[in-house]
């Protein structure tokens, strides 16, 4: 685990946009959903085509410049929000709040010293995000808990 300056442990979740139909197939088995995104995530360099394969017929493409507007424009007044190419950093000291997140084309990395990150609430209207922890086994669809 990775320590923040002011003692709390920092958590990395990656964030995909799951295609509709293989939602559906694991509704009720996200733990096999998590676990085949985990093996993506840790496979070798070797796999990496039978991965990015497997991980096209799963993962919707993220439309990156929609997604960073969004979230741009649903923070943009607030006084601790920091934006730069599609990197968003939340720096609140009044909620004790550290948070950076990265969008990118297949999937949105948000590092955090929350378990529930503000980027999380800015984002429960999109549909089929799958959240995965991988350091802590932790997985969940985000319209669903949040």
């Amino acid at each position: 685990m990775v320590k923040c300056s002011h003692g709390d442990y920092m958590r990395t979740f990656y964030l995909f946009k799951i295609k509709k139909n293989i939602l559906k197939s694991y509704k009720y088995s996200y733990e096999e959903l998590f676990s085949l995104l985990e093996d993506i995530h840790l496979r070798s360099n070797e796999d990496i085509i039978l991965c990015y394969e497997i991980f096209k017929s799963i993962v919707s493409p993220i439309d990156k410049d929609k997604y960073s507007e969004y979230i741009k424009n649903k923070n943009i007044c607030h006084e601790n929000y920091i934006c730069y190419n599609d990197i968003h950093n939340i720096n609140d000291y009044y909620d004790d709040e550290n948070t950076r997140m990265l969008i990118n084309n297949s999937y949105i990395k948000i590092s955090s010293n929350k378990n529930i990150p503000s980027f999380f609430f800015d984002m429960k209207s999109f549909k089929n995000i799958f959240v995965c922890d991988f350091e802590h086994h932790d997985y969940f669809l985000l319209e669903e808990v949040i």
